[in-house]
């Protein structure tokens, strides 16, 4: 790839395929923009050069990556007052909710009208969990948009339902909507759980709210580098941000924290772990993990055994189905299954 300027002070670049187009030019330097500059254009900013597509509304420059303004990113860097618009994402768990109290702190009680609060309910969280959304925005008085998938017969078929405490689903509503859809379950290797029911849902709502851009600020601790840095591969409509990784918030934090507190999620932490949190008896967790909490409630296993046999497939090939699992449960003696538990971004 090569740039250069002509006789009329114009830059041009040639990219690996031999397509030349124009380059904008930093007003400050009167120079092309440089790796890692900040664009700005039209009140907006971008981050980057995209040289294998064409910019639609201008196709005689070369295309820029889309990224949201931030009013407060200086104030953000240092203190809960998260850039706008924002969207906080709660998934129901200990970490997420300290997030959301802390951000509430910083703002003395009251949230901007540009930072959306959101939990996305696939209808397999415990009442435990919900309940505990409910004292979160009862006690500290917050709007948290309950949202479901909703597949409907006419266009739009994909849609983000807006539900309450009292008429979320509870029996695995719209996650079984949406395997029936795709007519396949959702697997290691394809998690459309985690994309459709709560990112696609959440974006969806996003957008019905007016919102072409936004900041999502997710539960994500200093303890968790890896997960992250996995979060920073952004969309082109959104940037993810971690407060408390930018405050160094650990998991030692958030316990302590909800060990002071007058209510607190009432399902037990394991090792720093609700193992029990958002989908209950989830494909991604542990064996080991999913037979201890079989051991307690063999019952939580009815759902996803009915879903296993109606399709006449298994959420995870690498171990037993969910009827075999809970004979196991019920067993004294250790297995040797793979105890391998996958991460994702429906919990904490």
């Amino acid at each position: 790839m090569s740039k250069w300027v002509d006789e009329n002070n114009i830059w041009w670049h040639t990219n690996d395929a031999g397509e030349t187009k124009k380059l904008l030019l930093n007003p400050k330097t009167k120079q092309p923009y440089k790796q890692g500059e900040i664009i700005h254009l039209n009140g907006r900013k971008f981050k980057e050069y995209r040289y294998n597509r064409i910019w639609a509304s201008n196709i005689e420059y070369w295309p820029i990556k889309y990224m949201p303004v931030a009013k407060n990113l200086d104030t953000y860097n240092k203190s809960y007052k998260i850039p706008t618009p924002s969207l906080i994402s709660f998934s129901g768990g200990r970490t997420s909710a300290y997030m959301l109290k802390k951000i509430l702190d910083a703002y003395k009680g009251k949230l901007p009208k540009d930072i959306v609060v959101c939990f996305a309910n696939t209808g397999k969280e415990l009442e435990e969990t919900l309940e505990f959304i409910h004292e979160c925005e009862k006690r500290w008085k917050v709007k948290i948009h309950w949202l479901e998938l909703d597949i409907a017969t006419t266009s739009p078929i994909w849609r983000s339902k807006e539900v309450s405490f009292k008429t979320a689903s509870r029996n695995g509503e719209p996650f079984e909507k949406l395997i029936s859809k795709r007519n396949r379950l959702p697997s290691l290797h394809q998690r459309t759980c985690t994309i459709e029911l709560k990112i696609n849902t959440i974006n969806r709502f996003m957008r019905s709210l007016g919102y072409k851009e936004w900041y999502s600020a997710l539960g994500l601790r200093y303890d968790e580098p890896r997960r992250v840095s996995d979060s920073k591969k952004s969309s082109q409509k959104h940037v993810n941000i971690a407060p408390l990784y930018e405050a160094k918030v650990t998991n030692e934090d958030v316990l302590e924290y909800w060990k002071n507190s007058p209510f607190d999620l009432k399902l037990p932490s394991i090792n720093g772990k609700t193992v029990a949190g958002n989908c209950d008896l989830c494909f991604l967790k542990g064996t080991q993990t999913i037979l201890n909490l079989l051991k307690e409630r063999p019952q939580l296993a009815d759902w996803w055994s009915d879903i296993e046999t109606k399709h006449d497939s298994k959420f995870r090939t690498n171990r037993p189905d969910y009827i075999k699992l809970v004979d196991l449960s019920q067993k004294d003696f250790e297995t040797d299954l793979d105890d391998t538990h996958f991460s994702c971004f429906c919990h904490d």
